[in-house]
């Protein structure tokens, strides 16, 4: 018997019809509790379903064991006749995103263990915390991050570089008040570049 607090582990709107525990992996088959799904072009509900498959996606461990959800996805087919996706497949985004092979709670975790340790020695730790994942997918997470725009500045500092001593120079522009920030790196010291 499945208990309350064990569906309250589970993301989105998901219930269980079984749980399978081998030696190191926690697979946990669910499906959605919801009777309809909206179509992802025209936005209108259908309850006629057409067929189904089964999408894996990572989770959160479980006691040091890997998590792994078996999600039961549906087809439904649209009901509005000129749409012209006919066939459209239910979308769990608070359990998993479209086109995700990961929980959202699962990448957050794991963006936060490569924005403190990188690439390979975040993979090497989240391999210890059960929840493997490569070098080069904790770097493209990293890069998935919204960079916040930076305040206009109000104090700059302005230097020349050389690209090569003696042959070629190239401006740096910082921003005083923001911990020498850089701003731009211009391709010369011509006073009418640093004006542009």
């Amino acid at each position: 018997m499945i208990t309350e607090p064990l569906l309250s582990l589970l993301p989105g709107k998901l219930s269980i019809d079984r749980i399978a525990v081998d030696s190191g992996l926690v697979t946990v088959h669910a499906r959605s509790c919801n009777l309809t799904a909206c179509c992802p072009v025209c936005a209108l509900p259908s309850g006629r379903i057409h067929s189904g498959y089964i999408r894996h996606v990572a989770d959160l461990p479980l006691m040091g064991r890997i998590v792994s959800l078996s999600l039961q996805i549906r087809r439904f087919r649209c009901p509005h006749s000129g749409c012209p996706r006919r066939i459209f497949a239910e979308r769990l985004p608070a359990a998993a995103p479209f086109r995700k092979r990961r929980t959202v709670r699962l990448a957050e975790v794991q963006r936060s263990l490569a924005l403190g340790a990188g690439g390979e020695p975040g993979s090497r730790l989240a391999a210890l915390l059960a929840m493997p994942v490569s070098g080069d997918t904790l770097l493209r997470l990293i890069r998935a991050v919204p960079v916040e725009p930076a305040p206009p500045a109000r104090v700059i500092g302005i230097d020349d570089w050389a690209w090569r001593r003696g042959k070629r120079y190239g401006t740096l522009i910082v921003d005083l008040e923001r911990d020498n920030q850089p701003i731009d790196l211009l391709p010369d010291r011509q006073a009418e570049t640093v004006a542009a």
